[in-house]
C-alpha cells in the first residue's frame, strides 16, 4: 500500500476510531486500527467487538493494501506531525510513514487478523440531522446506570414511532426523557450501549450533515458520508419508566435556571455523605438549604414564581445539577408532584424534555 493523506483529516478519523480500541491482552489485535484503501478512498477501522467504526478519507492512492497498526502509538505520531501531508507505504505488516521532514517505520500486522466489523447491507429507516441525533442522546446519556447489573439500564432506550422519537435513561434515582417529532418508517423499540451513545456523541461533535440510521439483526448502524458506527443493540426488557412519570403536579415553581444551578453549587459544600439538600418554595421565595453537623448550614433564596401551594423536598444535589445543565432555557419549572412522589424539571414552556428524580427521606 502507497497513499498519501492529509494530516488534519488522519488526526481527525484517529479522534472517532481510537477512542473505542480496547486494551485486551488477550486479543492484542484489538489494540490496532486498520488503515485500507477501498473505492478510491482510505478507510481507518476499530473495533472492540462491541462497537465498530469505520472512517473514511480522500487520499492520493498509489497502490492498494492494507496493515493493522497501534492505534495509540499511531495518534500520538500523527498528533505531533507538523507536515501537512503524510505518505503512508507498508511491507510485510510495516508501515513507512513519511512527511516533509521525517521518516518513521512504526511495526503492525496483518490486517486480515483484525476482527470484521459487519456491514450495513439495509437501507435506513429514519434520516436525522446531526444535531437532533446530538439533543435525543445528550440530553439523557448521563442518567443511564453506570453498573452493569442490570444491563438495560446501562443502556439509553429509544423508541422510534412514524410521528415522533423517543428516548430515555434511568438509573433507578434518577430518569431523563427526549421527545423529538420526527416523521419514521417504523415503530420499534430498542435500548442501544451508553458506551455506543458517548461514542457517538463524541463523532458528531459540531457536525451538521445528516445521519442515516439503519437496523441488521442485533445491531444499529449510524452513518454519514464519511463515518459509520456500528453496534450491538442490549437484549432485553426495558422498564415500563413511563409509569413512574407522574401525569400531574400539585405545585409548580419557575425561576432562572442559572441561578438555582448557582444556589446548588454552593449549598453542595455543607450537603453530608448522601449529598442532600432541601428545597423549600412558598409565596416568599425559592429556597435552597443544606445542613452538616461538621460543618454547618446555609440556607439560600432565588426569587421566582410560584403556581399553587407551597412544598419541601429532599435531593441529592448531583442529580439536580445533571438536570439542570440539561436544561436549554434560561428559566426552569420545577414541579411537585406529592409526598414520596418524585421531582420534575422541565424547560420553561416546553414537554418535549423531563428530568425527574426520586426524593430522599428528609
Amino acid at each position: 500500500m502507497i497513499i498519501t493523506i492529509n494530516q488534519r483529516k488522519v488526526k481527525e478519523a484517529l479522534a472517532v476510531t481510537e477512542k473505542i480500541v480496547s486494551k485486551n491482552l488477550a486479543l492484542p489485535i484489538l489494540q490496532n486500527v486498520v488503515i485500507r484503501t477501498e473505492n478510491g478512498r482510505v478507510k481507518i477501522s476499530s473495533t472492540n467487538l462491541e462497537i465498530g467504526i469505520n472512517f473514511w478519507l480522500g487520499a492520493k492512492i498509489e497502490e492498494e493494501g492494507d496493515v493493522a497498526i497501534p492505534a495509540r502509538l499511531f495518534s500520538e505520531f500523527i498528533n505531533n506531525v507538523q507536515s501537512e501531508k503524510v505518505t503512508i507505504s507498508t511491507k510485510e505488516n510495516i508501515a513507512y510513514i513519511n512527511t516533509e521532514n521525517s521518516k518513521t517505520k512504526i511495526i503492525g500486522f496483518p490486517a486480515k487478523d483484525f476482527p470484521i466489523i459487519p456491514k450495513n447491507k439495509n437501507t435506513p429507516f429514519v434520516t436525522l440531522g446531526a444535531k437532533k441525533i446530538w439533543q435525543l442522546f445528550s440530553a439523557v446519556i448521563d442518567s443511564a446506570s453506570l453498573s452493569e447489573a442490570r444491563p438495560e439500564l446501562a443502556g439509553v432506550f429509544v423508541h422510534f414511532s412514524p410521528t415522533k422519537i423517543e428516548s430515555a435513561a434511568t438509573d433507578s434515582f434518577r430518569l431523563a426523557e427526549q421527545v423529538i417529532y420526527e416523521n419514521g418508517k417504523i415503530d420499534q423499540s430498542m435500548i442501544i450501549p451508553k458506551t455506543t451513545i458517548q461514542e457517538l456523541i463524541r463523532a458528531l461533535g459540531d457536525r451538521e450533515e445528516d445521519i442515516a440510521l439503519s437496523l441488521s439483526e442485533n445491531q444499529i448502524f449510524f452513518s454519514t458520508s464519511d463515518f459509520e458506527i456500528v453496534s450491538r443493540l442490549i437484549d432485553g426488557h426495558y422498564p415500563e419508566y413511563k409509569r413512574v412519570i407522574p401525569e400531574k403536579f400539585l405545585s409548580k415553581y419557575t425561576l432562572s435556571r442559572e441561578e438555582l444551578e448557582k444556589s446548588v453549587r454552593l449549598a453542595s459544600i455543607f450537603t453530608s455523605s448522601i449529598a442532600d439538600i432541601k428545597l423549600q418554595a412558598d409565596k416568599d421565595g425559592f429556597k435552597v438549604l443544606a445542613k452538616n453537623a461538621d460543618k454547618g448550614e446555609v440556607n439560600l433564596s432565588v426569587p421566582g414564581t410560584l403556581k399553587n401551594g407551597p412544598f419541601g423536598i429532599a435531593v441529592n444535589y448531583r442529580y439536580l445539577l445533571d438536570g439542570l445543565k440539561i436544561i436549554p432555557t434560561s428559566q426552569v419549572e420545577i414541579e411537585f408532584t406529592g409526598e414520596g412522589s418524585p421531582l420534575i424539571l422541565h424547560p420553561e414552556g416546553k414537554t418535549d424534555f423531563t428530568y425527574l428524580i426520586m426524593p430522599l427521606r428528609s
